[in-house]
């Protein structure tokens, strides 16, 4: 979608170009925000169109699937803990 700034000024000059008729504001607006669509697309300008080239995976896509697949460890239990003993600590 064009910028508001852009479509005003666009619609501006399409309005003086006209003669500067009174009551064609809405026209104005809309006619240029269509030439702004169809000049440029409707990416914004920081992000242009693929090179139409076919998708490539990540450098690291490989090491990503290994991780990916990799058994999961079981979290280690705290070094402060009773020893595993629920009765240690109701009897503190």
């Amino acid at each position: 979608m064009p910028e508001h700034r852009s479509i005003g000024e666009l619609a501006y000059r399409l309005w003086q170009s006209r003669g500067c008729p009174e009551g064609t504001a809405e026209r104005d607006w809309l006619d240029a925000e269509r030439q702004l669509l169809a000049t440029h697309g409707t990416f914004p300008a920081s992000d242009p169109p693929s090179s139409h080239g076919p998708d490539q995976p990540p450098a690291n896509a490989d090491a990503k699937r290994k991780a990916a697949a990799a058994p999961k460890k079981p979290p280690r239990r705290s070094s402060h803990s009773s020893g595993g003993n629920p009765d240690n600590d109701a009897t503190r």
